[in-house]
Order: C-alpha cells, then sequence, then structure tokens
C-alpha cells in the first residue's frame, strides 16, 4: 500500500492544486465518485485503464501515462523518484534540507490542514530554538503546489526597523521598487492578484510592523502568511499555533536503564540518534545507554538545536559524560540570569559549552562570523580573517563550524553560497565578541571590507546596468547598511562612497524613501563639503534619484555640482557620467535636444578617451534616441548599430541597443525585425537574472504584437508592463498613463470600444509629458472617432496630430503612413468644407486640448450609443 500512497498522494495534490473537487474529478474520469475516495485513500488499487483516465483528468502528459499506470499498480521500485518527477514544481525560494524533520508530522498535518480550511495568517509561537523556522520551511514545501504563484521564505533576523519590512519582503521576492510610493504601497500592488504563501521568519524583533501584514492581507485575497515569532501579531484573523518541545520519555526516579527501543519512539531521543549517527557513524542508542540520552534531552528542554549541539559532540565524549558535563560552570543554569525565560537558559548553556569545545581558531573564526549581518560569503569571511587566520584556517573552520551545527549553509537570490548563524547562535557569539573587547575594532574592520568589496565589483563591472553591482548589493544589503551606520559616525568619506552603490541599488530596486533619507543624512555630515571624489559621486548619484523622484530643480544642481567637481579633479568616469545624466535630463525633462545632444557628444569624448566600452555604447544609445526623435532614422540606424557592436565586442549584457533598433525597426514598420529584436532583448534580460525587464521592452513588444494582432501575447506584455509601473509610481505617473494608453490601444483592435474608450481617459494625465507617444494618442482615437461615426472628431485629430509632427519631429513613419490613410478615408467620409473646418480646428488647438475633448466625445457618443431606441 505504501507504493500506491504515492500516486495516492500525487493524485490528490494535482486535484486541489486544480481546484476539483473528488466529485468533479470522478465526473472527468468517468468513475465513481466512492471510487476515488477509495483510491485517495489507500483502499483501491486503480486499473490500469481507470488511472490512465484519471492521470489524463489531471493533465499528465501522454508520455508520462506508463509511469502513472506503473506508479498506480505499485509494480516498480523506484516509485517514489518516478512520483516526485511528476509533482509540478511552483516558483519558491525554500532552501533544501540535508538532514529530516524528525518528530513534526503531526504538526506538519495540522498546519496543512488549517491553511486549506482557509486560515490565512497562522503564527508559528515558541521559545528560541524549538524549530519554528524548520517547521514553517516544511510546511511551506508541503503546501507549494496549493499556491499557484508559490511560497516564499523571507528571513527577518537581519533587520531590527519595522520600517523596513516592506523592502525586506520586496527584495526576497525578487521585486524591484522605485517611485514615489511607499514600500508597502508597492508590495501590495504587487501582491494583489498573487495566490502566494509568505513565510515570516523571526518576526519578534520587529512586531511593531504587524499592522503591515494585516493589511496585506486584507487587501491581497489570495495571499497567505505563516509566521514565526516569539510572541503573537494579534492582529485580527490571526491564528495562533504554539510549537511544543519535541516529545520526551517521562523521568522515572532512580531508573538506571531504558530500553533503547521504547527510548527511540521519542522525537527527542530519535533527533539526538540521528544527529549523533551523522558525526559518529557507529554511535547508536544501545540499552546501556538510552536512560542517559532521555536524561540529556530531558535537560535539554526538547529544544532540537539545543539536542542538535550536544549530539555533535558524542565523538568527543559518550552520553554518560556528556551528562556529567551539563552541569558545568558554562552551562547557565536556572540560578543565572533571571531576566530570560528557563528554556533560554538552557539554550544559551547549550551554545556556551559548545564554544568551549571549539579549537582556539574556531573560536576565533566563530566570534568574528557574528559581525555579519544576515551572513556572508567565503569572500567576505576570508577578508575579515585575514589579518588573523590563513584561508585555509577560514576555509577549515567554516567546514568544522557546519559540521557542529554552529554554522548553515544557504543559497543567495543569485545562487551564491553563503554562510549564516543562527539567530540565537549569533547572539551568543556577539556577546563573546563584547566580553573580548573587540566589538569596535571588528565593527570597523567589518565596514571597510564591505566597502571594498563593492568597489571590486564595480571596477568588474563595465556594463551600465551595473547587474554585478545590484546583485551583490541584493545579497549583502543588511551587511552594508551596517558598514553605512559605521563610517557615518567615523569616516565621512567613506560614507560618501558607500552611500553612491547604495544610491545607485535604491534608484534601481527601491524604495526610493531610504535612498533620501541616506542623502539628507550623509550630506549634513561635518566634512561632507569637501571638494573630493567621493563627493562628486555621491551627487552625481543623488540627482539621478532625485530625478525620478520627481525632484528635478535639485537633480539638476547636483548632477551640475557632480560634473564641476570631477572636473576640478581630474575623475574622468565622473565628468563623462555627470553629462550623461545632464543629456538624460535635457532629453526628457527640459525638451532640449540641442543640450541634450551636445552634452551626450561631450560624454562620448570622456569615455572614447577612457577606452570605457560601456560608457561608449551607453553614449552612443542616447544619442540614437535624438536621431530617432529628429526623424533621422538613417542616422539613428547607424548610431544603434555602434553601439551594439561596441557592448557585443565587449562582452556586455547591455540589452538597451537591441531594444533602440528594434523601436527603430518598429518605426519604419518592419514589425518582423522588431519584434526580433525586442525577443533578443528580452532573453537577455531575462537570462542574466536581472529582477524586472526593462520598461523599453516590454513597451516594444506590447506595440508590435498589437499590430500583429497576436492579441494573447499583447496582453502578457502589457500586464506585465502595467504590474510594474503601479509599483514604481502613482496613477498619474507619465509611465502608467502610458501603459494604459497601450493597453486602450489592444483592447480597441479587439473591438471592445468601451473599454479602449475608458483606458483612454486613464491615460490623459499623461499626454501633456510623455509626447513621444502623441502618435499613438492621436491615430489611435482618429481611428476610434471613425469607428463610432465621429468623422469630424476624426479629422480634428488629424489635424492635431500632423500640426504636433511638424512642430516636434515626432511623429514615426509607421504613424504618418497610418495617419494619411485615416486622412483620406475621413475625407471621403465627409465634404470637403468640414473637413478642411475639422482639420483647421485641429491644427490649432494645443494637442492636449485635442485629445481631451476626444475622449469626452467619445465617452457622450458611447453613451448615447447604449441607450435604448425612444418609443
Amino acid at each position: 500500500m505504501g507504493q500506491t500512497m504515492i500516486f495516492n498522494q500525487w493524485l490528490k495534490q494535482r486535484r486541489k492544486a486544480l481546484g476539483l473537487t473528488q466529485k468533479d474529478l470522478a465526473q472527468r474520469a468517468g468513475c465513481a465518485e466512492v471510487t476515488l475516495r477509495k483510491i485517495e485513500a489507500g483502499d483501491f488499487h486503480p486499473s490500469a485503464t481507470l488511472a490512465a483516465s484519471l492521470a489524463r483528468a489531471v493533465g499528465a502528459r501522454d508520455a508520462d501515462l506508463p509511469g502513472l499506470v506503473t506508479l498506480a499498480r505499485g509494480l516498480h521500485s523506484d516509485l517514489a523518484l518516478t512520483a516526485h518527477r511528476l509533482v509540478p514544481s511552483h516558483p519558491h525560494n525554500l532552501p533544501s534540507q540535508l538532514t529530516p524533520l524528525i518528530g513534526r508530522d503531526h504538526d506538519i498535518a495540522a498546519l496543512r490542514k488549517r491553511l486549506r480550511a482557509g486560515e490565512r495568517l497562522i503564527t508559528l509561537l515558541g521559545p528560541p530554538g524549538v524549530g519554528k523556522t524548520r517547521l514553517a520551511q516544511a510546511v511551506a514545501e508541503d503546501v507549494l503546489e496549493q499556491f499557484e504563484d508559490g511560497a516564499f521564505f523571507v528571513r527577518l533576523g537581519p533587520i531590527s526597523d519595522p520600517d523596513l519590512v516592506a523592502a525586506t519582503i520586496a527584495q526576497t521576492l525578487g521585486l524591484q521598487m522605485s517611485g514615489s510610493n511607499p514600500p508597502a504601497l508597492q508590495l501590495r500592488a504587487y501582491l494583489e492578484e498573487k495566490h502566494l504563501l509568505l513565510v515570516l521568519d523571526n518576526f519578534e524583533q520587529i512586531i511593531e510592523a504587524a499592522p503591515l501584514v494585516d493589511d496585506l492581507l486584507r487587501r491581497c485575497a489570495w495571499l497567505h502568511v505563516l509566521v514565526t515569532s516569539r510572541q503573537p501579531l494579534r492582529v485580527r484573523g490571526e491564528r495562533q499555533a504554539p510549537v511544543r518541545p519535541l516529545a520526551l520519555p517521562a523521568d522515572i526516579p532512580g531508573a538506571s536503564q531504558a530500553a533503547a527501543s521504547d527510548m527511540l519512539r521519542y522525537a527527542a531521543v530519535a533527533l539526538f540518534a540521528e544527529r549523533a549517527e551523522m558525526v559518529q557513524p557507529d554511535f547508536a542508542v544501545t540499552d546501556s545507554n538510552a536512560a542517559a540520552v532521555a536524561e540529556l534531552c530531558r535537560r535539554l528542554d526538547g529544544l532540537p538545536l539545543a539536542i542538535e549541539l550536544v549530539a555533535a559532540r558524542v565523538r568527543l565524549l559518550s552520553p554518560v559524560e556528556l551528562l556529567t558535563r551539563l552541569h558545568g560552570p558554562w552551562m547557565l543554569s536556572m540560578d543565572g540570569l533571571r531576566d530570560v525565560s528557563p528554556r533560554q537558559k538552557t539554550l544559551r548553556g547549550a551554545i556556551g559549552w559548545s564554544y568551549d569545545l571549539l579549537t582556539p581558531t574556531e573560536q576565533t573564526l566563530f566570534t568574528r562570523l557574528a559581525v555579519f549581518v544576515g551572513g556572508c560569503t567565503l569572500e567576505a569571511a576570508e577578508m575579515l580573517c585575514e589579518d588573523v587566520l590563513s584561508s585555509a584556517q577560514i576555509l577549515d573552520g567554516i567546514a568544522s563550524l557546519l559540521d557542529k551545527s554552529l554554522l548553515h549553509r544557504e543559497i543567495s537570490l543569485h545562487g551564491e553560497p553563503r554562510y549564516i548563524l543562527l539567530e540565537t547562535v549569533r547572539e551568543y557569539a556577539l556577546e563573546r565578541v563584547v566580553v573580548n573587547g573587540e566589538k569596535d575594532a571588528l565593527r570597523e574592520r567589518h565596514a571597510h571590507c564591505f566597502l571594498r568589496i563593492v568597489e571590486n565589483a564595480d571596477l568588474a563591472d563595465v556594463s551600465p546596468r551595473r547587474l554585478q553591482v545590484n546583485r551583490l548589493i541584493d545579497d549583502e544589503i543588511h551587511n552594508l547598511r551596517a558598514a553605512y551606520t559605521w563610517f557615518i559616525a567615523d569616516d565621512v568619506q567613506a560614507a560618501l562612497l558607500l552611500t553612491t552603490y547604495l544610491l545607485y541599488w535604491f534608484n534601481q530596486r527601491g524604495p526610493h524613501a531610504e535612498g533620501i533619507r541616506l542623502i539628507d543624512e550623509v550630506l549634513a555630515l561635518p566634512g561632507a563639503s569637501a571638494r573630493t571624489i567621493p563627493r562628486a559621486r555621491a551627487l552625481y548619484e543623488t540627482g539621478i534619484l532625485m530625478l525620478y523622484n520627481g525632484e528635478h530643480t535639485q537633480a539638476r544642481a547636483c548632477v551640475e555640482e557632480s560634473l564641476v567637481l570631477s572636473q576640478e579633479q581630474g575623475y574622468g568616469k565622473g565628468e563623462a557620467a555627470a553629462l550623461i545624466g545632464l543629456g538624460r535630463m535635457a532629453l526628457w525633462w527640459w525638451q532640449d535636444q540641442d543640450a541634450a545632444r551636445q552634452y551626450l557628444e561631450r560624454a562620448l569624448c570622456c569615455y572614447r578617451e577612457l577606452h570605457h566600452s560601456g560608457g561608449i555604447s551607453l553614449a552612443l544609445m542616447y544619442l540614437t534616441k535624438i536621431a530617432m526623435f529628429r526623424g533621422d532614422f538613417a542616422r539613428a540606424q547607424a548610431l544603434g548599430e555602434e553601439s551594439l557592436a561596441i557592448a557585443q565586442q565587449a562582452g556586455l549584457k547591455f540589452t538597451q541597443p537591441l531594444t533602440i533598433l528594434g523601436e527603430i525597426a518598429y518605426a519604419n514598420g518592419d514589425l518582423s525585425r522588431a519584434r526580433s529584436l525586442y525577443e533578443q532583448s528580452l532573453a537577455i534580460e531575462r537570462h542574466s537574472g536581472d529582477v524586472d525587464i526593462s520598461l523599453e521592452t516590454l513597451i516594444g513588444l506590447s506595440l508590435t504584437t498589437i499590430r500583429q494582432k497576436e492579441f494573447a501575447a499583447a496582453h502578457t506584455f502589457l500586464d506585465e508592463l502595467i504590474q510594474r509601473e503601479k509599483r514604481f509610481g502613482n496613477e498619474n505617473d507619465p509611465n502608467l498613463c502610458g501603459s494604459y494608453l497601450f493597453l486602450a490601444t489592444l483592447v480597441q483592435e479587439e473591438g471592445d470600444y468601451d473599454n479602449a474608450v475608458r483606458w483612454y481617459r486613464a491615460s490623459l494625465p499623461g499626454v501633456k509629458v510623455d509626447r513621444d507617444e502623441w502618435g499613438v494618442w492621436g491615430t489611435g482615437l482618429a481611428y476610434l472617432a471613425m469607428a463610432l461615426d465621429q468623422y469630424e472628431l476624426a479629422a480634428a485629430l488629424l489635424g492635431a496630430t500632423e500640426s504636433s509632427d511638424e512642430e516636434n519631429h515626432r511623429l514615426w513613419p509607421i504613424y504618418q503612413n497610418e495617419c494619411n490613410q485615416l486622412i483620406e478615408t475621413t475625407r471621403a467620409q465627409l465634404s470637403t468644407a468640414r473637413f478642411d473646418a475639422a482639420w483647421a480646428e485641429g491644427r490649432v488647438a494645443p494637442f492636449e486640448a485635442v485629445v481631451e475633448e476626444a475622449v469626452s466625445t467619445l465617452e457622450t457618443a458611447q453613451a448615447v450609443k447604449g441607450q435604448p431606441a425612444p418609443t
């Protein structure tokens, strides 16, 4: 029956993942509901025909049917492996476990039942070391297939500021944040339609963030949250789940003997045996040592972490000797600290005793690793400890600490191994740092190590998008925040330099609010006004962040000062970057193409002198934009191809040249080439591991697939675009309004004129600032006006569009050709006098006014059209 149960579990998981009841699945498969109940309960072996029918009904591939039939009939020895391959994989970041979870089957089953019953906020409560985190991970893995958008484990231990919780959750989800909206609002927008399980670990130190969890659950109907904490959140809807210590055998006074088979039935003893065997393969719980092992587990209160630490010492001491040592002065007793719980005393004693058994080299490494916040890489550990330990000692020491359960290994967001002290273990190690009088010296060394690490990454990363630097900060943001805190009190120039990298990261990843706080804090430091290269670099990143935060005047002043400082200091890279920044501002925010071209050409010269391939490619890419805006597509093509060639020759994962060449192809009506270029860009961006795809790529793919009438694909790209923009800005943000414009165009092409008018209305706040898309507004609304028999309105829109083209040189050939065709069609429907009058009216009125009036007229036309005819 055990083998059949594998098929049963797989079938039940697939049925529930598809949202089917047993009755639904029975009807699909052509069997009785009672038969299906017996199959899922393991009381009935289905025939080969019925097994295949059931598998097809839950979406199994034909190629998998033979294996599934064999699985259902229980005829194969490696059925577990077969079943594992057939379980669908949902997105997650759950760490794989290398050891079995002992004694928690009942807890997992109970929590799974509660989640499936609809409980959306469950808090696992218990003392430190009881195994809340491991249990939560196991539950998340068990119910993973129940959640369409997966399950994600969020480590909150490294933070103590409740205001950072939303940003930390977003970072774990791989979510970029930008714009003026607070992180909580951007996170909520992202989660609104997600069927997802969040595991929030170690919530007790940021318990003030409980209202955030409550708000997310209220606003995000499909979100479920599993919390581990030492205290409840105390919000409505919370369901508490106490996590008890592992089951222990009863204490029988005076008993010196116990049967090993009896003791091993208790989870605490089974855990001790399993972990002891890992370090001492010939260890076993026998009748002669079972009583001592049971007493050890009782003295440790059944806490899994304490048991694991003690069990790791069996290769040094027998259980009887361990029991004797448990009375030593290194174990905090009930008569010790009185401001902690008894269990905390026991756990700290176990950690302290384990520390005392380390070699001096291991003790040094152990205490130094405590300085890291959120763990570290091997490189960072070597850099911090290189003054006292060799690379070989550090590597061997980490391996030893891993073996002794004082350290554990995880994989970072971008796939790099990291070494992390459990929070309770780290607390003890930090106490040792203070006792040793090393706190300030190690914090200073830690800060300078991370400044070196991020600077080394920046030197090695020649891509204009700085993917390597962003990934580093993704993984090390907690360590870098700690380094920044040290620098602002100790080294203002180092603080400015580190702020440079953090501001770039906040601009890319968000939240902007924390970046603005850093700006205000670091620039106000004594000595921050000194005319240095660090100040020039910090001012440049400050300007760019302020630009995207809507503070255009301050942004320009910062970048201009950065330019002057860079020139004074002979800092060529900073001069080129500032010129690029001013060129971008002139192009998009000042609407001054001549100034933009001058800045960018100066930047190009600087980058050529520096032989900086990434900067050369970037400057050429922006000059390509200017050529496009001027209608010089031949020059734009040449500049774009040169930008791409330089990037490719340098091996850069820089996709903007591909995207802009796609824009040129689209502008000229070559949709196949445009889509090919956009898809190449998309593939590189996804493969590079960048958290979000660029706006330009998504916009290009949306517009191209709309014109190719591949509406399903267009909806997919637009959904991603709109979701991203909702996180970055408010409802009047030009980029978000542009997304609504493209959505209006799409539903219009699908024949849904009611929703087209509605989305045109939503897009209107962007028409005043987003002149790049005037061709889309003008031709799209003219086409819709003609479809609703509003030909004079169409003529006015076409006149306004033609006038905007003459004034701004922004109407691309694809829109100009469409405009000409619409003019001919409109002329055929109106008298010459009526057409000329409407056309002239549109030409003299501001484009924004014509568009807004058009939307109002079309709303009225649709309302009238929808009214019943008068009787």
